[in-house]
């Protein structure tokens, strides 16, 4: 087993500190395309390849991403603002039907969430990797969702358990969603597991205490199961099922319904999309699936688009009926959201393991090169690993000509009230007044920039703007933040009117580098295309339907194994989700470049060559 290494003194900082460079020499090396981003110094110890996974369940180990385990744990369990319930009642909540307890190891690991020890003073608890306890400027704590929870993914073979950092989870979030809420519902209505819980919130209560205590369990209760009807609100909807979340559906209904007070303003979260792969993130022009988010001027693009998810994952904002007000109370954890965003510059692409995996026959990888050159780079540029810190620019593919599936596109273009945004500043203090009729993305913006005016001083540091020592004065943060929402908006792509019939033609998805793209099955946006193998196959010879939730990976093929039943760590036996090609949103057409075209040996020497990016 490798031993871990520790960083030299040159190459420690504190906890926090960020390097400063003046405005002249930052400006210089981003005019070259030299500058990634100002991210924190990491701490700790690097991480080895083989290297046992602190605090991991069962036979896990690391492999080489870029990080120590410093930033690893910090990653797994720092918060962004997320407030799912209160932090001591996620601690002694019982499941629905028995007195087990809903966060158990069993329970979090039926919903492919990873479960985890302690790891030095982090996670005391412990709780999964993501679950994390948020304490707010008022000192109450909660639990919530950091983005590890998300983006942390893990494969197996042959019994051997690997780690991917900033991979794709198989977390089904929509099973948690529904099974908290039974939880937190029986626990209401039973009198003996509401006696429990009282106990275990609050010592030996008096009847008030109680009463305030079951009082605020039905709010909290009703407040999430709203939520959830919202969202899936379709009739005969397709489930998410493992590792895939319409997030930006969920997002849009929260800052148009919940946060708008306008419970009938909401649409159907019915477009889940697979998680993305977080390596590569920082460094690219634009983020998301369609591309819709530019990244920067300096970290304030991705502080945005961060603090917009943490919207999404309950997170908490006030959008006040006084229009003239553009700065908004949040629950976001500003600093937080930076250190995250910094680590995850930082993070890097798996290589295919060796020493877990079969070798890649590098003659065969050869071959595949060719057909990859021909049918592949136009869109997915290779990008070496020693060069993964430099920016790139994705490629931008319109949807009617790559043909997937473009739920994902027209749900995020559909029309809602806008409410308490209208007629303010698309991004609070700068842009274009928003419409009675918008999309979403407009409000998420003004939403997200509002609750980062709150507290300028945090903002400009958390997104790296290297002289921001020199701004000593709130005029002088505010004038600077403005500046750079201004060329933020030149970044962004042009405005496209919201409606219900708007040509596909208007939509694009992002083609990005496939760097580490064997550790992030299924494939396409959706995923709804099991394995390399398949995505190389006519959409006409894919799999109408497979099955999700095993982390076993098909070598062959590299996917994960479909299998109607997958054997839980403990020895039971459940069955796993199976994914209909056939419903809405679900759709494993398109993207057939080259495939009509390649014989059989050449699809598998591109699968094999696709192992080495």
């Amino acid at each position: 087993m490798a031993t871990r290494q520790v960083k030299s003194e040159k190459d420690k900082r504190l906890q926090g500190s960020r390097s400063k460079r003046p405005l002249g020499m930052f400006m210089l090396a981003l005019a070259s395309g030299l500058l990634g981003s100002c991210a924190l110094k990491q701490q700790g110890n690097w991480i080895q390849e083989g290297e046992t996974v602190p605090g991991g369940k069962g036979n896990v180990v690391d492999l080489d991403q870029g990080w120590t385990d410093d930033t690893q744990a910090a990653f797994y369990f720092s918060s962004q603002g997320s407030r799912i319930i209160p932090y001591k009642w996620f601690l002694v909540l019982e499941r629905k039907d028995s007195q087990a307890l809903f966060r158990a190891d069993d329970h979090m690991e039926r919903m492919r969430y990873l479960p985890s020890t302690q790891v030095g003073s982090w996670n005391p608890d412990g709780l999964p990797v993501g679950f994390v306890k948020d304490v707010g400027k008022d000192g109450e704590q909660w639990m919530g969702f950091s983005c590890a929870a998300c983006h942390t993914g893990q494969v197996s073979y042959r019994g051997q358990e690997i780690r991917i950092d900033g991979g794709p989870t198989l977390g089904d979030v929509q099973t948690f969603n529904a099974a908290l809420v039974d939880a937190l519902s029986s626990t209401y209505q039973d009198n003996a597991k509401f006696d429990r819980f009282a106990i275990n919130v609050l010592g030996e209560p008096d009847m008030e205490a109680k009463f305030k205590l079951r009082q605020a369990l039905l709010a909290q209760t009703e407040e999430l199961a709203t939520r959830n009807l919202i969202n899936h609100s379709a009739p005969h909807q397709p489930d998410y099922g493992y590792g895939r979340v319409d997030a930006i559906g969920q997002i849009f209904n929260q800052i148009m319904v919940y946060f708008n007070d306008m419970p009938n303003n909401g649409h159907p979260a019915n477009a889940p999309v697979s998680y993305p792969f977080l390596w590569g993130t920082q460094q690219s022009d634009v983020v998301q699936w369609t591309g819709f988010a530019p990244n920067g001027p300096f970290d304030f693009g991705a502080l945005i688009r961060n603090a917009g998810e943490v919207l999404g994952v309950y997170g908490q904002i006030n959008i006040p009926d006084d229009k003239s007000v553009y700065r908004y109370k949040s629950s976001f954890d500003i600093k937080g959201l930076g250190d995250l965003e910094a680590w995850v510059a930082d993070l890097r692409s798996p290589a295919w393991p060796t020493e877990y995996l079969p070798a890649v026959n590098p003659e065969v990888a050869a071959q595949g090169k060719m057909h990859y050159d021909k049918y592949c780079l136009s869109c997915h540029q290779v990008i070496p690993r020693s060069r993964e810190a430099a920016v790139y620019n994705a490629v931008l593919t319109p949807i009617n000509q790559v043909g997937t599936d473009p739920l994902e596109w027209t749900n995020m273009m559909k029309c809602y009230e806008a409410g308490k945004y209208e007629g303010r500043k698309s991004m609070g203090i700068v842009g274009d007044p928003i419409p009675a009729a918008t999309s979403g993305l407009e409000p998420l913006v003004n939403a997200a920039v509002g609750g980062l005016l709150e507290h300028t001083a945090d903002s400009i540091d958390a997104a790296s703007v290297d002289y921001a020592t020199e701004l000593h004065s709130e005029k002088a943060r505010l004038e600077k933040i403005q500046d750079i929402l201004g060329q933020f908006k030149i970044k962004q792509s042009p405005s496209v009117a919201c409606g219900d019939n708007l040509p596909i033609s208007e939509g694009t998805y992002k083609a990005r580098p496939l760097n580490g793209i064997w550790a992030t099955a299924p494939y396409l946006h959706n995923g709804s295309v099991p394995n390399l193998y398949e995505l190389l196959l006519p959409a006409s010879q894919r799999s109408k339907k497979f099955y999700l939730g095993s982390r076993e990976l098909d070598v062959a093929k590299v996917g994960y194994v479909s299998q109607p039943h997958m054997t839980l760590s403990d020895g039971t036996l459940i069955k796993t989700f199976e994914y209909d090609t056939s419903l809405k949103g679900n759709s494993n057409s398109g993207h057939e470049y080259g495939a009509k075209d390649l014989k059989e040996a050449e699809r598998m020497a591109l699968v094999e060559y696709l192992k080495t990016l």
